[in-house]
């Protein structure tokens, strides 16, 4: 029987969440991590075989609402100390509100806001009670406060994001929960592009310090991969 402590990574099959498995691993972690497709997920496939009993990879498409409701089930009574959600998308390539049609803004806010903020709810009982932390991947650019122009549309997901975790963070009190909104940084991802002054290495490697660090903390935060506070 191992006495690892287990951490759930979704969407763990490239960029921050591959990165996010390895640093877990790195820390004497045990992971289950998920993918829309394993079969496809040849990294976290290679990752997985290299750390034999150590990552047990599963299937999840966060769209799925009937996976997503029915996902602690598959955990099979193991306990996590940690999960986090790391699912979402960039949204329309015009980036505007002006153009955006129902379809788009529906899938976008879905995918990035309610999709985690439901899959959250269904994992809250299978986080360890006192030292659990729930984190999900958010972004600066979903700080009202702080909000410089421009990619409005994903800005306003990650707003959604952060207003619908802050609701279940008071949600979840009586859990005694550590709940975390986390900005990776602007990474060199698919997403962030190859130009992107952070390395997926650096941002994982933040995001799993934050996450032990803030273990039993309790309460709702805001914070980038550094520790740094970030503004509402």
């Amino acid at each position: 029987m191992t006495d690892h402590r287990l951490a759930l990574v979704v969407g763990a099959n490239r960029g921050i969440g591959l990165g996010v498995v390895q640093v877990f691993l790195d820390h004497g972690w045990d992971v289950i991590a998920t993918a829309r497709q394993p079969g496809n997920a040849t990294a976290l496939r290679a990752l997985a075989d290299s750390h034999p009993g150590r990552v047990t990879i599963a299937a999840l498409d966060v769209t799925d609402t009937a996976a997503v409701d029915g996902f602690g089930a598959t955990l099979n009574g193991r306990v996590l100390d940690a999960a986090l959600i790391n699912a979402g998308v960039a949204g329309p390539g015009h980036r505007s509100a002006s153009q955006a049609t129902m379809e788009e803004t529906g899938a976008l806010m879905f995918i990035n806001a309610v999709a985690p903020v439901r899959l959250a709810r269904a994992l809250a009982g299978h986080l360890r009670s006192g030292s659990g932390v729930l984190a999900f991947t958010s972004s600066v650019m979903g700080s009202v406060a702080m909000n410089g122009g421009g990619h409005e549309l994903y800005r306003a997901s990650k707003a959604a994001l952060n207003s619908l975790t802050r609701g279940l963070a008071v949600e979840l009190r009586g859990r005694k929960l550590t709940v975390l909104s986390l900005h990776p940084g602007w990474v060199a991802t698919d997403m962030g592009g190859a130009g992107a002054p952070v390395s997926v290495k650096e941002s994982a490697e933040g995001l799993v310090a934050v996450i032990e660090k803030q273990a039993g903390s309790h309460g709702h935060r805001f914070l980038d991969y550094t520790g740094k506070e970030l503004a509402w």
